[in-house]
């Protein structure tokens, strides 16, 4: 056997799970923080250490509590992730949610968007009442990335990252993107996003 033979790992040919950190107050953050570990996973710069500390910070409601606290700690915080070799940015944007859609499946990994959302309109659960159901005047958000829902599965594809997905029903923290459901709770909140990718990456 000959170096010629072996044929070296890509980052995508491994699973790589990234925790959900469940938050009903810092969903925009805690979104944030998934979507930017996967794309720097996917660009080979991930290394668990002290950016792990940093990137906690957005699971806090100071930091992490709506799209503006989100963009602002992005906007402090990127030179630093430059100096430690993350080579991120980000751009808030107002778009329709299929457009982002197809930008993020576009950047095979090394894009992703943070959608704030209206929960009610995701989570519908008729009846329900109180915390359980977190009325509109909780800052929702989730995240849109390209990753294995199975770890089997030859593909990846779209998934959405939900860090709280209520406390009742069949809700995951991480599934399939549940289109026309999207789409209404994205446009609740005017179609705003924080859209997130890699420099350099074409």
């Amino acid at each position: 056997m000959s170096r010629d033979d072996v044929e070296l790992q890509r980052p995508e040919d491994l699973r790589f799970l990234v925790p959900v950190f469940h938050t009903s107050t810092a969903c925009a953050g805690a979104a944030t923080a998934y979507i930017l570990r996967r794309i720097a996973y996917r660009a080979g710069a991930y290394a668990p250490g002290i950016q792990e500390q940093i990137f906690h910070e957005l699971n806090t409601a100071r930091e992490g509590g709506g799209i503006e606290k989100v963009q602002r700690w992005f906007n402090s915080r990127v030179s630093m992730l430059h100096q430690l070799g993350y080579r991120l940015q980000s751009r808030r944007v107002s778009t329709p949610t299929q457009t982002l859609l197809d930008w993020v499946r576009a950047g095979r990994g090394h894009r992703g968007a943070m959608l704030p959302t209206s929960f009610k309109r995701l989570h519908p659960t008729p009846g329900a009442s109180g915390r359980d159901n977190l009325d509109d005047s909780v800052a929702h958000a989730v995240g849109i990335t390209m990753d294995r829902l199975e770890p089997t599965a030859a593909d990846e594809d779209l998934v959405m990252i939900d860090p709280w997905p209520g406390v009742k029903g069949e809700a995951s923290d991480r599934g399939v993107v549940p289109g026309d459901l999207l789409e209404q709770a994205h446009r609740d909140r005017g179609y705003q996003a924080l859209v997130y990718f890699w420099v350099g990456w074409s």
